[in-house]
């Protein structure tokens, strides 16, 4: 499972989005597509820092830098040092 299916799984299956998985766009807003809250956020945080043995700074949530898919998908493959082409929807 590539980087990108793992967070939309964590979206689907932890933080319960209602989207289904094939419809998640790299450009989706986590609130308002999906309406995560904070609880979501923090949720997502966990989750993909375990799923990609990875540490989320404080910095990356507060400062809204998470906004969209694609935004998670890339902070999670930088922290994680994936060194190949950015996935696609």
């Amino acid at each position: 499972m590539n980087s990108l299916q793992t967070v939309k799984r964590i979206l689907h299956s932890e933080v319960l989005v209602e989207v289904p998985i094939d419809q998640m766009q790299l450009d989706d807003d986590l609130r308002e597509s999906y309406g995560m809250d904070s609880l979501g956020f923090v949720e997502l945080r966990v989750q993909c820092e375990e799923a990609f043995g990875i540490s989320i700074p404080d910095e990356a949530i507060a400062a809204g830098q998470l906004s969209t898919l694609g935004d998670v998908l890339a902070l999670v493959e930088r922290l994680s040092g994936a060194d190949h082409p950015p996935a696609t929807a």
